[in-house]
């Protein structure tokens, strides 16, 4: 294709005559004539001034065009652009007339006519509001129908339950996020909690403490694996691990400041087996010290008929009180003093040392 005619495409394409062209240019409607008729060609100064026109590289002047869907994305990019949402969706619609299969051309116009959807309920426009908020869920579905693409249909699926959302459609908007793939989680999560949010459904409570939860234990575990895969390899790193493990497991202290307490007691020994690597005997005397009370606090703990996290932490998930998977974990408390004799070989000469595992066996003798 030559340059003359995708100039003259593109000019059809913006709604121009070649006179309104020339009058942008500052040239004559003869030259952009020639230029079209492939007479001749726009002088090297004049390109950049057509590409920023047109809203295209310079590239495309010359005919080398993108495939189809990084030309889609292009037009996606230039929609945004627009200083208005009409001017966006007009842009949107032509590309998709000339790619009508394109997912993100669908996906970026179903956005679009939800934004017009939303300005024109503002505006109390509501017929026109409905109609745009109409044309969104249309298209939406049309893209979940027909598109092999999981991602997506994820991302149809997210803009879907925000249309059914607005209009107060609550059981449809869950249903999308039910629908979502897997590798989605994310958006369920967060889609689902704002679902609820505008139903003012209770179960909003419930279901956000469910995933406190769920993120507490997630993390948990990811943060053993790095210390663990640290451990050996580079002591401080896996340290510094431990000491953000350390500060999530106290998250939930206010009101249960035993919460997960076995969980915390294993920390510290970590803590303190990190800190003889690094021949801290400061730091692993305090570790130490910190394990001991764990201890003492697991077996005082231990001692209460319900060990139901949600019946003893109450701010945090009272919703939960009647969930079987709340039960805390409990674990049997090694010997104390018995446990610091692990430590002898590098705290025997320490006066600290002597007086904790002294303190240890005598609560032990006693019961405490």
């Amino acid at each position: 294709m030559s340059i003359g005619t995708n100039i003259s495409e593109l000019r059809r394409a913006k709604g121009l005559t070649q006179q309104q062209l020339a009058e942008k240019l500052g040239v004559s409607g003869q030259s952009v004539s020639k230029w079209e008729n492939d007479v001749c060609a726009p002088d090297v100064g004049q390109f950049p001034l057509l590409a920023e026109l047109f809203g295209v590289s310079i590239d495309r002047l010359f005919g080398f065009r993108l495939p189809d869907g990084e030309e889609a994305r292009a037009i996606v990019d230039r929609a945004d652009r627009c200083e208005s949402l009409e001017e966006n969706i007009a842009m949107l619609k032509a590309g998709l007339e000339k790619y009508p299969n394109d997912p993100q051309l669908k996906i970026a116009l179903a956005m679009s006519w939800l934004s017009l959807s939303v300005v024109r309920d503002h505006e109390e426009k509501t017929g026109e509001a409905e109609e745009a908020r109409e044309a969104c869920i249309r298209l939406c579905r049309e893209l979940i129908r027909s598109c092999g693409d999981r991602q997506r249909v994820d991302e149809a699926l997210e803009v879907l339950r925000r249309a059914y959302v607005y209009a107060g459609q609550y059981e449809r908007a869950l249903d999308c996020m039910e629908r979502l793939s897997p590798e989605a989680w994310q958006l369920r999560i967060v889609g689902k909690a704002q679902v609820l949010m505008q139903r003012g459904d209770k179960e909003l409570m419930r279901f956000g403490q469910r995933q406190i939860f769920t993120l507490w234990l997630t993390m948990d575990t990811l943060l053993m694996m790095m210390i663990s895969g640290y451990y050996s390899r580079d002591a401080r790193r896996a340290l510094a691990f431990s000491e953000v493990r350390e500060k999530l497991l106290s998250l939930f202290d206010l009101v249960c400041p035993d919460f997960f307490a076995p969980r915390k007691f294993m920390a510290a020994d970590t803590w303190a087996k990190l800190q003889r690597a690094l021949e801290d005997k400061e730091g692993c005397l305090a570790a130490l010290r910190r394990q001991m009370a764990l201890g003492l606090q697991c077996k005082a703990a231990a001692s209460l008929e319900d060990h139901q996290l949600a019946a003893r932490n109450w701010i945090f998930f009272d919703q939960l009180k009647d969930d079987p998977e709340m039960q805390e974990e409990w674990m049997p408390i090694p010997n104390l003093s018995a446990h610091l004799t692990k430590y002898e070989d590098f705290l025997g000469d320490d006066e600290g040392f002597r007086s904790l595992k002294a303190e240890m066996e005598m609560k032990e003798k006693s019961g405490n």
